[in-house]
This record gives structure tokens, sequence and C-alpha cells, in this order.
């Protein structure tokens, strides 16, 4: 368990005690979310391309893609997400143009506390936290990547991580929550560690094997993907998960090192499908990829693109194309009317992305 979630959750614990040993009991969820979250400010303007657009072009003389893949409405896709585009012509794919807070923040740290508490104080528990204890649910929540995911944290349902390394080199040992009997605060705090390593070692016991025929690509974000099919393939899925995937801060030689990132992001999206394709029984699932901001949409002198405001996120799964708007979500920015700070302008605020995305899986 997470520090920041842990110490929540003891804070909450006089007047709503987390749901602990209920959790083990829930019934295979119906429907599961997946949370990719893209590290680092990902480049919304060369992942749809609006590749007609002059003002693109005159803004990125040596980063505009001249082979983007036309979509329509005169946008188009980054060729590394090629793989991908038989997917969005079969309407499990869709992407949310313009997202991004109205006034965006150009930090990092402060950017990825607006978008894990889906508040633009950035302040709160995580919004995915927050949506599973207005519906009651208990969890857990379950984070596959070496940091964990603050939008799971600080809620009632326990928010737990479950990285390769932790299949590869499970916990040794457990304290007693007994032997702090006289101290309640730390009884309290070595229960919920108690209650969480209870519940991984459930969920590793259910895991399953890879449908057959399936090998992951290399990388976290590919392993990541494996472990979130062979959960999917469990009768203990939990109903949320997130994945994360870095290195999208693409300040200098952002060409080669974007198409990288994207090809990777490809290749597990297109694992998810064929894996998906495979599963019986299995939940309907719908993955929601973000990132912190956007880009600037003027390229700078060494080959790459400053830290900007509005992007794009990326919708795939069951319900896109029958709840969620296919192709696109929203509208694209205009690149003839930024704000002050020469940034985009946003028209869908993260909020608003996060309820239609709830509204869709859970309605």
């Amino acid at each position: 368990m997470k520090r920041r979630s842990l110490l929540q959750l003891l804070a909450a614990a006089a007047l709503a005690p987390p749901v602990l040993a209920e959790q083990a009991r829930q019934p295979r969820p119906e429907r599961v979310l997946l949370l990719l979250e893209l590290r680092g400010g990902n480049d919304g303007l060369n992942t749809v391309v609006p590749w007609r657009d002059p003002l693109y072009r005159q803004a990125r003389s040596r980063l505009a893609l001249n082979d983007a893949l036309p979509l329509s409405e005169g946008l188009g896709l980054h060729p590394a997400l090629a793989p991908l585009e038989p997917i969005w012509r079969q309407g499990r794919l869709s992407f949310a143009l313009g997202v991004g807070w109205p006034v965006p923040n150009r930090s990092h740290f402060k950017a990825m506390d607006q978008w894990s508490a889906g508040l633009a104080s950035g302040e709160g528990p995580g919004w995915l936290a927050a949506a599973l204890d207005q519906r009651g649910a208990a969890g857990p929540l379950l984070a596959l990547g070496p940091t964990g995911s603050t939008s799971l944290e600080g809620g009632r349902a326990l928010a737990l991580q479950l990285a390769a390394d932790n299949l590869r080199n499970p916990s040794p040992w457990l304290l007693d929550p007994s032997l702090a009997s006289g101290n309640p605060v730390l009884r309290r705090m070595l229960e919920l560690e108690s209650a969480g390593a209870r519940e991984l070692a459930r969920l590793q016991q259910g895991l399953q094997p890879l449908p057959a025929g399936l090998k992951p690509p290399a990388g976290s974000l590919g392993q990541q993907m494996a472990l979130a099919l062979r959960l999917l393939a469990s009768p203990q899925c939990p109903p949320v998960l997130a994945l994360s995937h870095g290195g999208y801060d693409t300040h200098a030689n952002q060409g080669p090192r974007h198409q990288r990132q994207l090809s990777q992001l490809a290749e597990a999206l297109q694992l998810l499908d064929a894996g998906l394709a495979q599963l019986r029984p299995r939940p309907q699932v719908l993955l929601l990829a973000v990132s912190e901001f956007g880009r600037r949409l003027q390229e700078n002198a060494s080959g790459g693109t400053d830290h900007g405001s509005a992007s794009v996120a990326i919708l795939y799964g069951d319900p896109v194309g029958r709840q969620l708007a296919h192709p696109w979500l929203g509208r694209y920015p205009s690149l003839g009317q930024l704000d002050s700070r020469g940034d985009l302008i946003a028209g869908l605020a993260p909020d608003a992305l996060y309820r239609q995305v709830l509204q869709s899986l859970w309605t």
C-alpha cells in the first residue's frame, strides 16, 4: 500500500473504516476500467495530427509529420500508431480532443496531482478512489506500474500495487498487528498492511496464464499489459487497474523519442485487443489513456517541444462506439487561437472527461 493511501485511510478510519475482509468475497466484476497514465506530457499534436493545417507546419518545420495516417476531419494518426488503425475503424478506439484544464499548470508534479484528483486544485483523494466510494464499491484498486498511481489512493477501498517485481520477489514476512496492541495508530497501520498483503496474495493465486499464442512486447508497459490480461481472466479481477508509461517529456530530439514511446503504446494496446478477443468469459473493458499536459505548438531549438496545455486522451474498449463518441470526443483546439502563453486552448476539462468515462462504464 502506498504511504499517501495509508495515511489518508488512517485519517478517515474514525468516520468510515475501510472495507477490508469483504473485498475477498466480491464476485467477478462485470466491467473493468483500465487507466493508463502517459507520464511526462504527451505531445497530442503529433499523436492525433492536424496534418492539413498550414499553421501546424509553420510552427514545426522539423517535427511536422508528413506521413500521418489520415483518419477523418483533417486529422491523422502518428505512423507509430498504425497497428491501431484497424481497431479504430472497427469502432473500439476513440480519441478525446483538446483535453486540459482552463488554466493549465506546467509543473509535472502539480499537473499530475490535478489529473489524479480530477480537480484543478490538485487536492483530495484520487478520482477513481472517490468514484468507488460514491458507488459503495469495495475494490480493491490495483496499480500495475512500478510507482503506483495516486488516482487510486485516499478512498475507503484498498489501493494496492502489484508490479512484475512483486511476482518475482513476493514479500517474505508480515508483522502481526497484535504486537502493537498498546499503540492503536500503529496497530491500525499494521492491520491495513496485513489486509493489503492478504489481498495481493489472493490476487496472485487467481492469476491465469496469457491466452495462447500471445507474447508480451519488450518493456515495462508490455509487462503491465500482460499482467492486466492475466487479471482480467481471473475470477478475482479488481474493478480498476492502473498502468503507467513514462518517457513522454520530449524537450529535445522528439522525433525518434516520441516514435519509440508511441510504438510501445501501440504494441501494448494490440496485445490487449488480441487477448480480450480470446478471453471467455471476461468482463467488459474500457481503457482510458491520459497525460498530465500536452506540448507547445511551437517546436524549440533542440528539436523538441516544451510543456504546454491541451492534449489528447485515448479511449479503447467495449463501450467505445456505443456510449462514447466515436471517433472523436470533444473538438480539436484551434491552432490560430492560442492563449496568452502561446498554448492551445483546452475545450474538454479532465473532470468532464472522467464523468463521461464513468457514465459509459457503469450505466
